[in-house]
């Protein structure tokens, strides 16, 4: 992941409401993972058309991986493992306006009946461009893009 770019991920949000919205079962020793979630909440079958309105498709280096967008830019890596979602990752580039795709990611968060987890900030919310727009200007993408030299002053100190 480059860093002017941030991270979300889909989580089903009967998952979300079941665990009162926790994100620490969603991490391990090596970091954070979202297979847990998803074990038992699949998307339904249109997921793969809802995410095409998002971004276009792309290829995918992996058969255990459908991927959209550019990796370098705005993207999105749905991960599998016996026929079953493990994980929808979204990146979004903060170099790029940034309109357009938080409304599209919204969207598609609402149709899969998802909300949003942010693996930096510890956080799961509520799919909503406010929770969206305010885990974006926390991050560290954000202080980077904005002031990469002050970004890495601080990093010294």
């Amino acid at each position: 992941m480059a860093t002017w770019q941030f991270s979300a991920n889909l989580i089903p949000r009967s998952w979300a409401i079941e665990n009162k919205y926790s994100s620490s079962l969603l991490y391990t020793e090596e970091g954070y993972d979202t297979e847990e979630a998803w074990k038992e909440n699949q998307p339904k079958p249109e997921f793969i058309d809802i995410l095409s309105n998002m971004l276009p498709p792309a290829e995918s280096w992996s058969k255990d991986l459908l991927c959209w967008g550019n990796e370098e830019e705005h993207d999105i890596q749905v991960g599998y493992e016996n026929k079953l979602i493990e994980g929808i990752h979204i990146r979004l580039d903060l170099n790029q306006k940034l309109s357009g795709i938080i409304v599209k990611l919204i969207k598609v968060a609402k149709e899969l009946d998802c909300v949003l987890f942010f693996p930096e900030l510890r956080t799961v919310t509520e799919a909503s461009e406010f929770e969206l727009k305010n885990a974006l200007q926390k991050s560290r993408a954000a202080k980077i893009v904005k002031d990469p030299h002050r970004f890495i002053d601080e990093l010294q100190k």
